[in-house]
């Protein structure tokens, strides 16, 4: 298996409203599943942080929830894969990447309870990894329709602010 990563910049003052439509609100990453049945994708390290565009980062607590989607919906804009042993140009040929921007969102699940949430203090970072037996998997699909979605839930960003997100995929 191989490894792959891609970063994600929110829109700056990110609302908490749930996605709709072609309204992403606080929607900002929708990480794309394999397109066919040879594997699927183990989602293996996210790191969240916030960044502010002129100062420290306003201390508050923020919360990004996770959604499975099982359509894509239509992407605008799409941060495609890097080879993490730094082959430049190799990315995974049955995953487009990280989808960041849309003109219809991905369809899922946009209330509580998640499928998986995260709390932390804007000032501080959070590193999810999942390793060993504890696997975090994306179910290939012939359509790409199959991803996992993180958008701002409870507090919207204060003015300037903007989530960061690294992602390490493994297929």
């Amino acid at each position: 298996m191989t490894r792959y990563t891609a970063t994600v910049e929110s829109a700056a003052t990110l609302s908490a409203a749930s996605p709709t439509g072609a309204t992403a609100n606080g929607l900002f990453a929708n990480i794309l599943g394999n397109t066919t049945a040879a594997g699927r994708t183990l989602v293996r390290r996210m790191t969240l942080g916030v960044r502010a565009t002129s100062a420290a980062p306003s201390s508050m607590q923020c919360t990004v929830a996770f959604a499975r989607t099982t359509a894509r919906g239509t992407a605008t804009t799409t941060n495609a894969w890097n080879h993490s042993e730094g082959y430049a140009g190799v990315t995974p040929a049955n995953n487009p990447g990280i989808d960041t921007a849309w003109s219809a969102v991905p369809t899922a699940v946009w209330t509580a309870p998640y499928f998986w949430e995260v709390s932390f203090n804007t000032q501080a970072t959070v590193d999810l990894p999942w390793e060993l037996l504890e696997e975090f998997g994306i179910q290939p699909a012939a359509t790409n329709a199959n991803g996992i979605a993180l958008f701002n839930v409870g507090n919207a960003l204060p003015t300037s602010h903007l989530y960061t997100l690294a992602c390490e995929i493994e297929i």
